[in-house]
C-alpha cells in the first residue's frame, strides 16, 4: 500500500530543506541520492513534520517507514533534476521563494512575540492571579443557569460544567490582569500617535469589501434602517 503523506506545502518545504541533508545531530547516513545524503536526523525531522495521525504509523510500521523514505528519495531525485535543468535560477521561482521566506519570517516573528508575552505574564502576573474557588464557580453557574445546556437543550449539571467554568474564569482573570498591567505600562511610557497618518488609513479600511454584505451593521446604521423598514411596512397599500 502506497502512503501519500505529503501536501504541496510539504513538498515545497522539502525543496528548501532536503538540499541541506547533511545537517542534523544524528549523522548516520540513511540513504544516498547521487551526491546528496539523507541522514537519520533528516528523516526523523521530516517524520516530526507529518500529520499527528500519520506519525505513529511511520514510527511503528517498518513498511510505512520504507515507503516514506522512498518518497523522500523520489523528491530528492526530482529536485536534483529540476536544478540540473536550471529551474532554480528562474526569476519567477526566485520571486516566489523570497515571498515564502518573508511570510515564514513574519510568522516566526509573531510566534516569538507571543512567546515573549506569555513569559511576561508568567513572570509578572502569575502570582497575582488567584484561581477560581469552588464557591465562585457555583455562583457563576447559578447566575448563568439558563445557559447551562447542551446543543440539544439538555441541562448541564454543576459537576459537568465546573471544569469549563473554571477555565473560563481563569482566562478572564488573566485577560483582565494583563489589560490592567498594560494600562500601567502605557501610563509610564512616552507614546505619540500621528493622527494624520491614522486618518489616512480610512480610505483603505472604508473601501468596499467582497464580504460587505455579510458584515454586521453598526447600531448607528441599523437603527435608521429598522425605522425605514417599519415605515414602509406601515404604508397603506394603493
Amino acid at each position: 500500500m502506497k502512503l501519500f503523506f505529503q501536501t504541496a506545502v510539504t513538498v515545497f518545504a522539502l525543496a528548501l530543506g532536503l538540499a541541506g541533508c547533511n545537517k542534523g545531530g544524528d549523522s548516520a547516513v540513511l540513504a544516498k541520492v547521487n551526491r546528496t545524503t539523507i541522514t537519520l536526523a533528516d528523516f526523523k525531522k521530516q517524520v516530526q513534520d507529518l500529520d499527528p495521525q500519520v506519525q505513529p504509523v511511520v514510527a511503528t510500521d517498518a513498511k510505512a517507514r520504507k515507503e516514506y523514505l522512498d518518497q523522500l528519495v523520489g523528491y530528492e531525485v526530482a529536485l536534483q533534476e529540476a536544478k540540473r535543468l536550471g529551474l532554480d535560477k528562474d526569476a519567477e521561482y526566485k520571486k516566489r521563494v523570497d515571498t515564502y521566506r518573508e511570510e515564514m519570517e513574519r510568522k516566526v516573528q509573531e510566534a516569538m512575540k507571543f512567546e515573549l508575552l506569555s513569559n511576561l505574564v508568567k513572570k509578572e502576573l502569575a502570582n497575582k492571579i488567584t484561581a477560581p474557588t469552588d464557591q465562585e464557580v457555583k455562583v457563576y453557574y447559578t447566575k448563568n443557569i439558563t445557559r447551562m445546556r447542551t446543543a440539544d437543550g439538555k441541562k448541564v449539571s454543576l459537576e459537568q460544567a465546573a471544569p469549563v467554568i473554571k477555565d473560563r474564569m481563569a482566562n478572564e482573570r488573566q485577560r483582565d490582569a494583563f489589560v490592567d498591567y498594560v494600562k500601567s505600562l502605557k501610563a509610564k511610557a512616552t507614546i505619540s500617535i500621528d493622527e494624520k497618518v491614522l486618518a489616512s488609513l480610512g480610505a483603505d479600511t472604508a473601501a468596499p469589501s467582497a464580504h460587505e454584505g455579510l458584515q454586521k451593521p453598526s447600531a448607528a446604521t441599523a437603527a435608521p434602517a429598522k425605522e425605514e423598514a417599519k415605515a414602509k411596512k406601515e404604508e397603506p397599500k394603493k
